[in-house]
């Protein structure tokens, strides 16, 4: 799947509708340049997935973890992001390999960074920007 948005609501509206499809497990690696827009899109499938409290970037912390109720059941949301990380040696010392389970819907930004341990059943989510508020994403399921 591909949209074009041309401002950051637009980005998250396409995020709620792509929310609507995941599930207990779900993995999605986002990619896209600084500034793409990538905390919004993640912003955006809270959103979709019913999660009311404030979804702010974890660059600091490597991880923000949201609980709510995906169908009556208890799940996590997972916001990585892995822009300050090196590479995937980073991520395992982190032990964050734990969190790709059926407990929870896992978000990366910076996913390139650890592409080698990336689980192969994932959505691929890039954004590119086209414009100042325009951009281009791509939605590729990876199984």
């Amino acid at each position: 799947m591909e949209a074009r948005t041309n401002s950051p609501k637009e980005t998250k509206k396409v995020a709620q509708q792509l929310a609507k499809t995941l599930d207990a497990g779900s993995v999605v690696a986002l990619f896209g340049d600084l500034g793409a827009g990538k905390t919004v899109f993640v912003q955006g499938l809270a959103k979709g997935l019913g999660i009311k409290r404030r979804v702010l970037s974890p660059t600091f912390v490597f991880m923000r973890s949201y609980p709510f109720l995906h169908h009556k059941k208890p799940l996590t949301f997972y916001h990585i992001d892995l822009y300050r990380g090196q590479d995937s040696g980073d991520f395992r010392n982190l032990g964050l390999e734990e969190i790709f389970s059926e407990e929870g819907i896992v978000v990366l930004e910076w996913a390139e960074k650890i592409r080698d341990v990336l689980p192969k059943k994932r959505i691929d989510v890039i954004i590119n920007v086209t414009g100042e508020k325009s951009r281009k994403i791509s939605i590729k399921n990876r199984k």
